[in-house]
């Protein structure tokens, strides 16, 4: 019997039931061995940001390897892009739903997000800055002092921090750890699934680790 999942990535002929079963079973171990080790990477890497000329090296590292594992990972799969979570088809519907979640969750959480750094820096919520907060993102990206425009400090989060995170954790380790265990149903159409716990857990202890 023939796999009946359709051909994507460097798959160039269908795989077998069984062989995909074991290829996929491979694949779930070194995505698991490659999210501890590169969760132990990150948080540990981080008390290294306080060594002069080392801040800006190690965040490019970090987010580099997040980047560049998950790409890896596909290309050089036998089942293509199986069981990675990025995909191209239905892109559109994708963007339609970020955009709208952004929305409404994007003015509430800068909102919250300006009166935690308030109270937290002794200031009032009127002389917000885009000042980077010492410690984390400002020592991984070198910035010692003043502040950063809102498009800065935007790209700066997306391409150094989101898009890296989530590519490896939610689009490559996530996947491959759900197809681990089975589904639940929570009720309104929704599942749950250990993997995702797991992907949490590895995500948290990261930034765990670098911070305390």
């Amino acid at each position: 019997m023939q796999s009946t999942t359709p051909l994507n990535g460097n798959r160039t002929k269908p795989i077998s039931d069984l062989e995909h079963k074991e290829l996929l079973q491979e694949e779930r171990s070194r995505a698991l061995r490659l999210g501890w080790g590169l969760t132990l990477f990150i948080g540990l890497s981080k008390h290294l940001a306080v060594i002069p000329g080392l801040q800006s090296l190690i965040g490019l590292a970090a987010a580099g390897l997040q980047l560049f594992i998950p790409l890896r990972e596909a290309d050089r799969s036998p089942l293509g892009d199986d069981g990675v979570g990025y995909r191209l088809d239905r892109m559109s519907k994708e963007f339609l739903w970020v955009g709208v979640l952004f929305i409404v969750t994007a003015v509430p959480f800068w909102f919250l997000h300006e009166h935690w750094w308030a109270w937290v820096q002794g200031r009032e919520v009127s002389q917000s800055t885009l000042a980077v907060p010492p410690g984390d993102l400002s020592q991984w990206i070198g910035i010692t002092s003043g502040g950063l425009d809102f498009f800065e400090l935007a790209l700066i989060h997306f391409l150094a921090v989101a898009l890296p995170e989530e590519l490896f954790y939610r689009g490559y380790l996530q996947p491959r750890l759900c197809s681990t265990f089975k589904d639940h149903k929570i009720g309104c159409g929704f599942r749950w699934n250990h993997g995702i716990a797991i992907t949490a857990a590895l995500f948290a202890l990261a930034h765990f680790l670098g911070e305390y």
